[in-house]
């Protein structure tokens, strides 16, 4: 039977069928099914080891969702599992005919490890014990069986705990245990996602609540509780690492909300941008444990540590990831109100100085037209694509960046600022030659060093929108062409009907070099749905005023939801299916109802959204809470601010 869900009232999601849900906090990560829970990660550790319900509940059962939380309802029975966000437990309840419960411990031993986990016996349940991480389960007055059984005890309720160590483990569980209410602290995390926005609109509701849990929830620790950054998805935690281009997606939600994850962001990423002005693609930041483990792949596999050459570093010299630290920087100091960030030092060095060093290096690649040149290899966003020479995407990045920064110091740099305008200008009427079809009414992919084009239509081109590369005239232009031809429903040369909005059409020419996933048409980067892209094509065409904002918004997520995925995905591909689950950056649809909807600014600003009634709080760069109103009782043009004072 295929599983399918509908949004209902308040955001959450009910259905019927094998629905999986991925469970993501701080330090654990997992994923519930009528099979049990599986995958249980420690964050920065590695994989601790799973739990089986025996047997597995009916197919055709009942399903409710709410972020991190699914409950099932077969009639005789009804089981809950709730991921804590910040505490590594994830809750289980029973009422009625229950499953017996029995922890497993995994197969396969990591690289840099000889000895494999083990299973042990404890009073009230059983611990899988391992040099890399822990798993603790434990049903209060429950009986224990053999090999890893467990049946709930007189309450019906179990912990599934873990850690990078039997005390961390240990520790949850007796935390949790002593609570109250040991789901209290997901209730407070559900009741802080639902005051941000709330809206009459279920699809909507159920959308925002269940990116922005996705956004949140990808803020990462080790033991302790050191920052490790934040997550790309569930399908990017072994290493352990967090992203330049991830991260600056994630925060789009994140700004107006928890601006202060920003900061802690900015000065991870940070570490990395060598002083001439290179980043990797991500930040490895690992427990002791995760670390070996990643540093025996290395030595073992020769390409492996071509393509990661130092220590804590995830795929060397990305071409964008200068670019977007530099506009987080921009971003984290206006939303965060901290005048004295860009003066911070990491390791002896300002983040002023590192934004200088990635622009530099950006304006090192210009050449004679006047427009950066991208080597010819698969390091940006498209990283199994081969793009060379004059790329859009990477373009609109510079010329952003450089506005951005320019911007920023206005003020106490007047001379910088005025040298990264000039430079902005030239990078614009290059481009214009260069990138844009008037005939097509689009910028182009990119110009390859030998003077050919990969003259699609592609939806990375919205940087140059987004950024103010394109001028209103040329970014109304390049909405309506995406309309046309990667929205799906309006493009009959696809095969596959009404699916979502392609990120390219028609797919990579013969000589465009691809690997890896994007060798195949619709697949990955060669025409796949993203819902980060998505989300920036919605947010522009509200910003522009120009209508058509709900498809791109809401149809990934709507096909999504009639085949069962409860949250956010990497992408969808109709012939090939989706990449990772609740993924960080594809809550980039939620922040377009932020910013491109209510319009939201770190000074306070709002507008009403096209959508009409709809409440929003936020805060400014000041620290106040604002809260903006939409209502047909107010006017059709009207919106009522109200500011936290306290």
């Amino acid at each position: 039977m295929r599983p399918r869900l509908r949004s209902a009232p308040g955001g959450e999601l009910e259905g019927r069928g094998p629905v999986e849900l991925a469970l993501t906090g701080a330090r654990l990560q997992a994923t519930v099914s009528p099979a049990g829970v599986g995958d249980v990660l420690v964050w920065g550790s590695g994989v601790a080891g799973e739990l089986r319900f025996e047997p597995p509940l009916p197919a055709d059962v009942r399903v409710r969702v709410t972020p991190n939380r699914i409950a099932y309802d077969w009639g005789e029975g009804r089981l809950t599992a709730a991921g804590l966000p910040r505490t590594p437990v994830v809750v289980l309840r029973v009422e009625g005919a229950a499953p017996a419960l029995r922890l497993v411990a995994p197969r396969r031993v990591p690289a840099g490890f000889d000895r494999r986990a083990a299973l042990h016996v404890e009073p009230d349940g059983w611990r899988v014990a391992s040099d890399w991480a822990d798993l603790l389960l434990r049903s209060p007055g429950g009986a224990v069986g053999p090999r890893g059984r467990l049946a709930f005890g007189p309450a019906g309720l179990a912990l599934l705990a873990a850690g990078a160590d039997r005390d961390e483990a240990a520790r949850a569980v007796e935390a949790v245990l002593a609570a109250a209410l040991p789901e209290r602290e997901l209730g407070v995390w559900q009741r802080e996602l639902a005051d941000v926005l709330r809206l009459p609109d279920d699809e909507l509701q159920g959308l925002f609540l269940h990116g922005l849990h996705a956004a949140r929830s990808a803020r990462k620790e080790l033991k302790g509780g050191r920052f490790a950054g934040l997550a790309a998805g569930v399908g990017y935690a072994v290493p352990a690492r967090t992203y330049y281009r991830d991260g600056y997606w994630t925060l789009q939600a994140l700004l107006p909300t928890w601006p202060e994850v920003a900061r802690e962001q900015l000065l991870l990423l940070a570490r990395e941008v060598t002083p001439d002005g290179e980043a990797p693609s991500g930040v490895v930041v690992a427990s002791p444990a995760g670390e070996r483990h990643w540093r025996a792949r290395r030595e073992a596999d020769p390409a492996l540590a071509a393509d990661h050459p130092r220590d804590g570093i995830w795929w060397a010299d990305h071409t964008d990831a200068p670019l977007l630290f530099a506009l987080l920087a921009c971003e984290a100091a206006a939303w965060t109100g901290d005048p004295g960030l860009w003066a911070t030092e990491v390791d002896g060095v300002t983040i002023g100085a590192r934004v200088a060093a990635a622009l530099e290096r950006a304006q090192r690649t210009v050449d004679a037209s006047g427009s950066p040149v991208k080597p010819p290899h698969d390091r940006d966003w498209a990283d199994n694509v081969f793009r060379g020479g004059h790329v859009t995407y990477d373009v609109g990045l510079y010329f952003g960046a450089l506005m951005a920064v320019a911007d920023a110091l206005k003020t106490s740099d007047a001379a910088a600022a005025a040298r990264y305008r000039d430079r902005a200008r030239g990078v614009r009427e290059a481009a214009l030659r260069r990138l844009w079809r008037e005939d097509l009414g689009h910028f182009v992919d990119f110009v390859a060093p030998d003077g050919r084009a990969e003259a699609h239509l592609a939806i990375d081109t919205l940087t140059a929108l987004r950024y103010g590369l394109a001028d209103d005239a040329r970014a109304r232009r390049t909405l309506a062409a995406m309309r046309q031809r990667l929205e799906t429903r309006h493009n009959r040369a696809q095969p596959y009907g009404d699916w979502g909005v392609m990120n390219v059409f028609p797919p990579y020419a013969p000589w465009v070099r691809r690997r890896g996933k994007s060798r195949f048409p619709y697949r990955y980067h060669d025409g796949a749905d993203w819902p980060v892209w998505d989300g920036v094509y919605a947010e522009q065409r509200m910003r522009l005023g120009v209508g058509g904002w709900r498809y791109p918004l809401t149809r990934w997520w709507a096909v999504g939801l009639a085949q069962g995925r409860a949250t956010p995905v990497e992408y969808y591909s109709a012939p090939y299916g989706t990449g990772s689950p609740s993924n960080a950056w594809s809550s980039m649809p939620a922040a377009a109802l932020l910013l491109g909807g209510f319009g939201l600014t770190p000074a306070g600003d709002a507008r009403r959204p096209p959508w009409g009634a709809g409440e929003v709080t936020w805060r400014r760069a000041d620290g106040r809470r604002v809260r903006a109103t939409a209502s047909d009782e107010l006017g059709a043009d009207a919106l009522r601010l109200e500011v936290d004072d306290g």
